[in-house]
């Protein structure tokens, strides 16, 4: 009965063990997409995602509230629909509109010496996701 208790109390420290550094992981992602949020998008959407941000104002059009993607999407946050938006990967509405196709522009004050060639790394992209998901409301 002792090697019983023994091995499940071990097999109950890696699953948790396993579960903290996924959480650890997430946040740190997460805090990651809040510096590139607050470096590439706060702009125009504010530094809450709420679309007020102070280059918006002479736009015509208020940028998108990011924080209601998820109310809009019947409760499930569009991850790929977002990618490929922000991306320039879908035909827009408005071929004018000011939104930046930051497959084309790259992260320019995320790496304002043109660091990673102007790109968007796909981890900064992915973290940036994670920030976003976060902060639907």
């Amino acid at each position: 009965m002792k090697i019983h208790t023994i091995i499940i109390t071990s097999i109950s420290a890696i699953v948790l063990s396993a579960c903290s550094q996924a959480t650890t992981e997430h946040r740190n992602a997460v805090k990651r997409g809040k510096v590139i949020y607050s470096k590439e998008c706060s702009q125009c959407h504010g530094g809450s995602g709420e679309g007020a941000g102070k280059a918006s104002l002479g736009l015509g059009v208020p940028p998108p509230d990011l924080t209601a993607l998820m109310g809009r999407n019947d409760g499930e946050f569009p991850r790929e629909f977002v990618r490929r938006f922000v991306m320039g990967l879908l035909e827009k509405d408005d071929p004018d509109a000011a939104m930046p196709e930051f497959k084309t522009v790259g992260l320019r004050h995320v790496y304002p010496n043109g660091g990673a060639d102007g790109e968007v790394l796909e981890r900064d992209f992915e973290d940036l996701l994670d920030y976003l998901e976060e902060i639907q409301k």
